[in-house]
This record gives structure tokens, sequence and C-alpha cells, in this order.
């Protein structure tokens, strides 16, 4: 007699069930510590272990398919009493960290490269219950390299490019910021990247702004952020924008004792050239920008003229010595004053943007700098 259908249904629902359950009880399950992740050219540990199975081991074997070759392939193996075998070029940039005994077949591959990255798998063959096995994804990053590439444009009222701020070759690719202090509402940024052939990003940043004089000599850090980084990487930069000379004067190495005198420039780069002139006098002795005194006389009294030029321009700045007769030093007050009233022409001429002679007792109008 045949039984009826829900009855055979129920019996072979409860057959499976069973099995499920004795399969459960003889299962083994294999411990893996997580993926894993590693800085290029440093070692990276591969945790994995068999556990709840009291079947006996026979070995354990260990495959890879990676950037190098997609195809995969064995490469180690463990015998019992911790014996090993190497196959397929790792050699002994592999190392067996785990036991056999306790079916811990934990690796650590050494020096690892971007062609290393990949999914490892671990493979244990029981007696009995046959193969367990599991994957591990191994990344590779690479810690970026940062450089700065610094411009020096002409001072003018168009924009142009200031620096270059590089995050090289990172896995993944790093993040780059600016920080620009009070000029952060006149300069900006440009950010863009490139994939290099090997899987590396390098990250550019731009900084652009019209290049003006004040912008000089001011400081501003590009930032690089990467989480092979364990703190941020903070690159300096000092802004560096080209002009001529816009102001001379002439100032003592003393004002007790002076031994000689300064022609003093406001430009960038500083001049190149410089030339002495006396009015109505012998030649000056000079060597670049020191007017040498040998000793203060009234055989040195005269009208002196600095004249400074680096390859965007030139100015000139000029000053009058007048030694008493009665005594071979200086009336320094009165010299005083006139290096104040100097200096106090430099910064009203630069503040209207004018070239002045910078000279405390004025020139007549036909007196002229050196002619070059």
């Amino acid at each position: 007699m045949m039984l009826p259908c829900w009855k055979i249904y129920s019996v072979t629902l409860l057959f499976h069930l069973l099995l499920f359950f004795f399969i459960c009880l003889r299962i083994s399950g294999v411990k893996v510590i997580g993926d894993a992740t590693v800085i290029y050219g440093e070692n990276i540990t591969l945790s994995c272990q068999l556990t709840d199975s009291e079947d006996q081991l026979t070995s354990i074997i260990w495959k890879k398919k990676t950037r190098e070759n997609p195809k995969e392939m064995f490469f180690f193996s463990i015998r019992p009493g911790d014996k090993t075998e190497h196959s397929n070029g790792l050699g002994n940039r592999v190392q067996f960290i785990g036991n056999f005994a306790e079916k811990n077949g934990s690796i650590q591959l050494l020096r690892m490269r971007l062609l290393d990255e990949g999914i490892y798998t671990c493979i244990f063959n029981l007696i009995n219950s046959g193969p367990f096995e599991t994957n591990i994804n191994a990344t590779v990053f690479v810690r970026p390299v940062g450089t700065m590439k610094g411009e020096a444009p002409v001072a003018g009222d168009l924009e142009v490019m200031l620096a270059s701020c590089f995050a090289s070759n990172a896995r993944p690719g790093a993040e780059v910021m600016w920080r620009l202090g009070d000029l952060e509402n006149s300069l900006r940024t440009e950010t863009n990247q490139t994939v290099n052939p090997n899987g590396t990003v390098t990250v550019v940043s731009y900084l652009f702004g019209i290049p003006l004089k004040h912008f000089n000599k001011k400081n501003v850090q590009c930032v690089v952020k990467h989480k092979t980084l364990g703190e941020e990487l903070v690159l300096n930069y000092t802004i560096n924008i080209h002009y001529p000379p816009e102001s001379v004067v002439i100032i003592p190495d003393s004002l007790t004792n002076a031994k000689e005198f300064i022609c003093t420039v406001d430009s960038n780069p500083e001049p190149n050239d410089y030339i002495w002139t006396r009015k109505n006098g012998s030649a000056p002795n000079y060597k670049g920008n020191r007017l040498l005194v040998p000793k203060l006389s009234p055989d040195f009294n005269g009208l002196y003229i600095c004249f400074a030029k680096n390859k965007y321009g030139s100015s000139l700045g000029s000053l009058y010595f007048n030694v008493h007769n009665e005594s071979s030093n200086v009336c320094w007050g009165l010299f005083g004053f006139l290096i104040c009233c100097g200096v106090l022409a430099a910064v009203v001429g630069a503040i209207f943007k004018f070239k002045p002679a910078w000279i405390p007792v004025l020139l007549h109008p036909n007196d002229e700098g050196p002619q070059l």
C-alpha cells in the first residue's frame, strides 16, 4: 500500500534535516583573522587556522591569484612536523609562523610588492572530512611622496601659477589641500590626478594668483593626507615674486664709527650690479653694494649715488656727506636726521608707486644717475 504524498514529503524532509544536522556535527570551521592590508615593502601576515575538528590533518596548502599572475597556482605547503615546501618563485619571502599540530597554517609574506596583491587561499586537507579552504584578500598600499615645485613669476596684474604640490605614486590616491592663511581670499587652487601604469596615483594641486609684490615671502602650506600616514604630511612653501628695484637707501655700518656705507635695495632677486658715483669729485672706492671709507675727512665730502640693477629694472639712491674741518668726525646728529629722511622718502615712494631719488639732500633736476 502506498503512503500518501504528504507522508512521503514529511519523511523526506525529516531525512534531510537529520542528514544536515549530522553533517553540522562533523563539519569543521576555518578561523581567518580578516582580510589583510600592508604598506608597500613591509611584511604581511595571513592568519588561518582550522577549528572544531578532531579529524587528522594531512597537509596545509596555500595557493594565490595575484596581479603578477592572475592564474591560480600553489606556492607553499606544510606537512606534519612543520615541514615546508616552496614552489612558484616566492621562495624565502614566505615564512611559516603557525603550528601544524594545532592546525594553524598562518604564514607571513616578506617585502610585499604591488604585484603580490591578490587573493590567497588557505587549504586544510583532512583524512575523512575532506579539504576545507578559505580566501584572504591581500591589499598593498603605497605611501605618497610629497614634493613642492615653486614658480618665480614677475609682479604683474595677470593671474599665474605660483606653486605646485605633488603627492606622487600613492595607492590609493592621496588627498591634497592648501592652508593659505591671510591669502585665503586672494589665491585659488586646482587639483587633478593621474593613474600610473603600476596602479599608483599621482595627485597634483596647483596654486594660482595675481603676482602682487606684497605676496613675496608670504608662507603657505600644502597638506597631504593618506591612510598610510600616521599624521598629515605638511610641506611649507614661501611664495617667490620677482620685481625690479623699487627703493635704494644708503646706511652706515655703524652710527659712531662708520667704516663703510651700505646700499640697501628693495628688489627680488637682489641686484646683480651696483655702480657708485660721486658728483664733482674723484671716483669712489666701493665693492659691490659697499662704499668703503678708510678715514672720514673733508676730502670725503660730496654727493654719492648708488645705482642698483637686476634683470627686471634699476633704481638709485644718494647721500650727501659733510665732514667738519675742525673735526675728523661726521656730524652724526645731522647724518641721522638725513638717514631718517631717506627712509621716510622710501616709504612714501613705495606707497605712491613712485621711484624717488632717495636722497636726504635733494638733487638738482639736472643731476642724473650713471649712464649705462
